[in-house]
């Protein structure tokens, strides 16, 4: 479930960027950071936390699937 959990947020987080790019390059948009990049400043700005809770709940399922095959 856990990575399943994963998968869905991060998708969700890399979606919701995509979109939100294409505001802050748009006419009248708000603007972007040179460093970063479209994409990258709009993933920084909408998906910095959905992005790190899917690492972790990522990570907390492999760590169950390994521990659970090495009780078996």
């Amino acid at each position: 479930m856990l990575l399943i959990l994963s998968a869905i947020l991060y998708g969700a987080a890399i979606i919701a960027a995509s979109v939100y790019s294409l505001v802050l390059s748009g006419d009248g948009g708000q603007g972007w950071d040179r460093r970063y990049g479209v994409f990258g400043t709009a993933l920084i700005e909408v998906g910095a936390i959905p992005v790190t809770l899917s690492i972790i709940s990522c990570l907390i399922g492999l760590g169950l699937i390994g521990y659970s095959l090495q009780k078996k």
